[in-house]
């Protein structure tokens, strides 16, 4: 394995966010066979009442017009059509998909997706977005509270406590050399760009004590999608949270040098042991602060993106647009005179962060090393920030 880090959950922050905005399609371990041999896969986070209502039929070989039914508590038919033109395959196991929508359907309540010669979906929930995405959305924002870093955390189960208070005068460093170019040893400990820069708060990444911007941005976005779909105020715990990471994204970004920074901490050190970074000490984060055996957990290097003034890898600036531009959205929704203010000046960074989006790009930004979490596709991240900066707007 080339990393330390193989073999945990690839983003298990924003896996938990995907759960609380109601992205995760699947048709868990009830999921039947249909006629065709396949598969019947549905939201079972559920639906809200007003939302689009699609489900797909994974099938073993291709099929015609096969019929399906939504049935709800007493086996009663509320929609009923037949399948249409494949999507196209999924594996080689299922070669044709074919989309069911039952977005008519509107009335709250339990129902189950029926196709000719399968067993039902599992349990189908329809209701109002706070009610069908109140838990999930409670789960995944304890879930971020226990992963918080800096000065105000939330005790919580793991009685947390603060935290790397030091970022908020970290050094910035150029990215280190590495051993291998598919590995995180590094040759040398890196060596200072210059100046210092706030980088204090945030959230952990998964199963160490590293912060980056490329995975925050994502859980930002959907924490802030699944406030706004519950109706949930800035000062909800869930629409707290959501600041806590758009805080510290704010921090990131440098509006006035127009410097984005990327990553908080050292992934791992040398091979003999003589620069140590975060993966290769077990500890508590509450003791990096003051531990002088180890000057690169003590005092964290910050990692940019690029020289200030540069353009900004496009798959960073799409999210992060969105992310500022969700954040005008739930502010601006409040009807408060100070909240439109804000909400005024966090579209301003969007565009500001958007309009710098390099549509040329050759390797993407994402992490450093790079393949810690890799990337390759941007324009998905640009139509996500366009569409979020014209409905703030």
């Amino acid at each position: 394995m080339p990393f330390r880090r193989t073999g945990r959950a690839a983003v298990t922050g924003v896996t938990a966010a995907a759960v609380l905005a109601g992205l995760s399609l699947t048709g868990g371990a009830d999921a039947v066979a249909d006629a065709a041999g396949g598969l019947v896969r549905v939201d079972q986070v559920g639906y809200a009442d007003g939302a689009a209502k699609e489900a797909f039929l994974l099938a073993g070989s291709p099929v015609s017009g096969a019929r399906w039914r939504l049935v709800d508590g007493r086996g009663r038919a509320v929609a009923a059509g037949r399948t249409a033109t494949s999507l196209g395959r999924w594996n080689a196991a299922y070669p044709a998909v074919y989309p069911i929508d039952f977005s008519r359907v509107r009335t709250p309540g339990g129902y189950r997706l029926v196709v000719d010669g399968a067993a039902a979906s599992p349990l189908v929930t329809i209701g109002p977005s706070a009610a069908v995405f109140a838990r999930p959305a409670a789960d995944a924002t304890r879930f971020f509270q226990a992963q918080r870093d800096g000065a105000d955390p939330v005790p919580g189960q793991l009685g947390r406590g603060p935290a790397h208070l030091n970022d908020a005068k970290a050094a910035v460093y150029d990215p280190p050399a590495y051993t291998d170019p598919d590995g995180d040893t590094v040759e040398a400990a890196p060596g200072k760009a210059g100046g210092t820069v706030d980088v204090s708060g945030g959230w952990f990444d998964a199963g160490d004590y590293l912060k980056f911007t490329e995975t925050t941005s994502y859980a930002v976005a959907a924490l802030q999608i699944a406030a706004l779909r519950t109706g949930a105020g800035p000062a909800s715990a869930l629409g707290a949270e959501a600041q806590h990471g758009l805080e510290w994204l704010d921090r990131m970004w440098d509006g006035t040098t127009r410097t984005l920074y990327i990553q908080v901490g050292l992934g791992s050190g040398t091979e003999d042991g003589s620069v140590v970074g975060d993966h290769d000490v077990w500890r508590l984060p509450e003791k990096d602060d003051t531990d002088r055996a180890h000057p690169f957990l003590r005092n964290r290097p910050v990692f940019r993106a690029a020289a200030p003034g540069s353009r900004i890898s496009p798959n960073q600036a799409g999210r992060l647009a969105a992310d500022f531009a969700l954040a005008a959205q739930r502010y601006a929704a409040t009807g408060r005179a100070a909240d439109r203010a804000r909400a005024q000046g966090y579209l301003a960074t969007a565009a500001q962060i958007y309009g710098l989006a390099d549509t040329g790009p050759g390797q993407l930004v994402t992490t450093v090393p790079y393949g810690y979490y890799p990337e390759t596709s941007w324009q998905d991240d640009l139509a996500f920030g366009g569409a979020e900066l014209a409905l703030a707007a």
